[in-house]
């Protein structure tokens, strides 16, 4: 199964500012993310089985970013929220992978498949 999120994740060190400034802040970007997942992902649902391994293709403009600063965890959290995927943990996800892609896109790929 193969999804397109129009997103740019707030990075790690941004989220974690913004969550040690204000809990209710952190929990906004939560709620946001949950929503632009519930929208990209309108009638989806993996219906393969279980275990899956997702590949995140996060896009970039530049090569100036860490890949462990990526922040997918509130992607994850989005699927299941959205019934996409049933759980997340490691009896469903049992490998994730991140793939980054350099052009001007702010867009994640996801590919989510059986092990």
């Amino acid at each position: 199964m193969k999804l397109v999120i129009e997103y740019d994740p707030p990075n790690w060190n941004d989220y974690i500012n913004k969550e040690r400034s204000s809990y209710y802040i952190a929990n906004k970007i939560k709620q946001e993310e949950k929503k632009i997942v519930a929208l990209s992902t309108i009638g989806k649902k993996y219906n393969g089985k279980y275990p899956v391994e997702i590949t995140f293709k996060p896009h970039f403009k530049d090569h100036r970013q860490d890949l462990d600063n990526f922040r997918y965890k509130g992607i994850i959290d989005g699927l299941v929220a959205c019934n996409v995927l049933k759980n997340d943990n490691l009896n469903h996800i049992q490998k994730i992978t991140l793939e980054p892609v350099f052009d001007n896109k702010e867009i994640i790929e996801i590919e989510i498949k059986e092990i």
